[in-house]
């Protein structure tokens, strides 16, 4: 499973890489707990974009990317919508790892 993060926006209105993960080269536990992660919110059914939420130019936007086998699937959402929680968690799991 290859995962993907780019965030935009903040203060400085920078875009930034903030995951580029590829789970077949992380530690098999680390692994798993990734994929369950995806499994558990139900990624792949999450449309291309969930609802804004907040709005202000300092928001953080996320646009998520996994590909896992012949299933490939974005995901942009911004920081303060509630629908987008799950996915949120998502990239802070990430970002710990990374």
């Amino acid at each position: 499973m290859k995962i993907t993060v780019k965030r935009t926006g903040g203060f400085a209105g920078l875009t930034e890489n903030i995951a580029d993960l590829d789970t077949s080269q992380l530690e098999s536990g680390t692994a798993e707990k990734v994929a369950a992660k995806v499994r558990k919110i139900g990624f792949f059914d999450f449309p291309d974009v969930v609802a804004a939420g907040a709005v202000g130019a300092d928001i953080y936007q996320y646009e998520v990317t996994v590909t896992d086998g012949p299933r490939h699937h974005s995901v942009a959402f911004s920081e303060g919508a509630p629908e987008a929680a799950p996915l949120l968690d998502l990239v802070q799991t990430l970002e710990k790892i990374k």
